[in-house]
């Protein structure tokens, strides 16, 4: 699961963000989300991305503009607290991943 990188389309319907805001959010976010490339220029998410969106979809729906939530993201002192949270959400992403690839097989 680690080394998986997802498309803009599984990002968008997995974390139910648009792709044209997921676009629009890493154009005015620079540096903060970074997707991977392929060669072709598309866009490829690994979990760091994908917990970084979803943070900035928790911050969105607290009220936090793109400018709030940029200098929050973008610095570098963040506080333990942001921290712990990053984190959690990046290992809440992974334990449900192994979950769903659990019941899939024995679904099978």
């Amino acid at each position: 699961m680690q080394d998986q990188l997802l498309t803009i389309q599984e990002v968008s319907d997995r974390l139910k963000v648009p792709k044209h805001t997921l676009r629009f959010w890493e154009k005015e976010l620079d540096g903060i989300i970074v997707p991977h490339r392929t060669n072709g220029g598309q866009r490829r998410y690994g979990l760091k991305a994908i917990a970084i969106i979803e943070e900035i979809k928790r911050l969105r729906k607290r009220g936090m503009s793109l400018a709030e939530i940029k200098r929050k993201l973008g610095d570098s002192n963040n506080s333990n607290s942001d921290r712990i949270d990053l984190l959690a959400d990046k290992i809440t992403e992974v334990v449900k991943a192994e979950v769903y690839r659990f019941l899939e097989g024995e679904a099978e």
